[in-house]
């Protein structure tokens, strides 16, 4: 077969500039996905990031607990009124989600079932372990002050609680195989010594009262940490705080994340505990939520 080899020129170049860029994969060309959490009263919402525009939420998923018939009418009338977190696990595929109403739930994404739910008291955190366990933080309430183990299969009575007053944050840690725990005023780390109980093994005094949010850092060696007077990032090799370089600090932040890209998604309170927005840093944006007490946002992975 003959070759060719002189150089395209003109507009030569030009066709085939034109039938290279067609060729590309549609994902070049509109970027990478971008979706994150949002929950409040009792819904919980999956939001486009790219396809909103201007201030207004392109919403592409939405659970309602007062919608939700797998639940009792207990759960979905009174314990799931006020969501309080929301985390996605297992690739997108469940959501984690707690309500300081009382209870806490594992929701599937693909038809929106709930796959477990249990009673926690005011709990606002929630963290999945090896062995299809489940721990809960449970705020100050009666019966509460604790963190809170769960067998998937047992839901009705925990496996394990200890004391900790106000908590508000768990997180497990999967390389360390440790579950971090915010109170009060103490980082906690424990392990899971057995199918059925967690061991305290470290404690940290948090450089201020009211801790409030926990998330791991995308680096894999900190985690964030937010108290009534500010924002920290601990670190996980030297056991220490520090201050977050770059981020807009504030009072009393409820959540705050930050994506792989280095772009920060965070909510601070407007009216008592809980705001109509959901701010973001590098780049700068703010979505607005006009109809939904919105307490916490999550970048969603899949």
């Amino acid at each position: 077969m003959k070759k060719f080899n002189r150089p395209i020129t003109g507009g030569g170049r030009i066709l085939a500039i034109l039938l290279l860029t067609l060729s590309l994969p549609a994902f070049s060309q509109t970027g990478k996905q971008k979706k994150f959490l949002v929950c409040g009263d009792s819904k919980v919402l999956l939001v486009d990031y790219n396809k909103s525009r201007d201030s207004i939420p392109a919403i592409v998923w939405s659970w309602d607990a007062q919608q939700a018939k797998d639940l009792p009418e207990i759960y979905r009338t009174k314990m799931f009124r006020t969501m309080d977190d929301c985390k996605a696990i297992n690739s997108g595929k469940q959501i984690l989600v707690s309500s300081s109403s009382g209870a806490i739930a594992i929701l599937n994404m693909k038809d929106g079932k709930v796959l477990f739910y249990a009673a926690v008291p005011n709990a606002h955190s929630i963290a999945l372990l090896p062995g299809n366990l489940v721990a809960a933080a449970a705020s100050t309430a009666k019966d509460g002050n604790k963190i809170m183990l769960f067998d998937q299969a047992k839901p009705d009575s925990p496996l394990f609680t200890d004391s900790l007053y106000s908590a508000h944050g768990l997180v497990w840690d999967q390389k360390r195989a440790s579950l971090f725990a915010l109170g009060y005023d103490v980082l906690r780390e424990y392990k899971l010594v057995s199918k059925n109980r967690l061991e305290l093994v470290n404690k940290w005094k948090i450089p201020g009262i009211g801790g409030h949010e926990l998330m791991p850092v995308p680096d894999g060696e900190n985690l964030f940490v937010t108290e009534h007077h500010g924002s920290w990032q601990f670190s996980l090799k030297t056991y220490s705080f520090t201050k977050i370089q770059g981020f807009p600090d504030a009072e009393n932040i409820k959540s705050l994340g930050q994506n792989a890209e280095g772009q920060y998604i965070f909510t601070i309170p407007e009216k008592s505990w809980w705001t109509y927005h959901v701010k973001f840093h590098q780049p700068a944006r703010t979505l607005a939520f006009p109809d939904m007490h919105v307490y916490k946002a999550r970048w969603y992975s899949n």
